[in-house]
């Protein structure tokens, strides 16, 4: 017995997932393979020092199934400690899906004209 959902593995006689809640299902979990490729180049497509603008960029790659590195997130840890430290951070997504990936950030890093987030507001 096995979750559908976090491949957790159970003995016979449970039902349901204790983390997902969701119904087991029968026989063994079958991993996918990484799907990430060693050989594959990396290119940046955002750099910043913005944790709001991170985040933003993150879950646009996440939702859109796009795999993504960010380089310098130890620096984060750092600045947990002391936020006056802004440490930039670089986000790199596989070379072929660097287009997609750019056209999906565009507009988190178009800056917002000042008539219109005047108008907005």
């Amino acid at each position: 017995m096995y979750c559908p959902q976090c491949q957790v593995e159970y003995r016979d006689g449970f039902t349901e997932c204790s983390d997902c809640r969701v119904p087991l299902l029968p026989g063994t979990a079958t991993l996918d393979p990484d799907p990430f490729d060693p050989a594959l180049e990396l290119v940046v497509v955002l750099e910043t020092n913005d944790p709001v603008q991170l985040s933003m960029a993150q879950g646009l790659l996440e939702d859109a199934g796009i795999p993504f590195f960010v380089l310098g997130q130890v620096a984060t840890l750092v600045q947990g400690v002391d936020g006056f430290l802004h440490k930039w951070e670089r986000v790199q997504v596989p070379r072929d899906r660097e287009a997609e990936a750019r056209e999906l950030l565009e507009e988190l890093l178009e800056p917002v004209p000042e008539d219109a987030a005047e108008e907005e507001a």
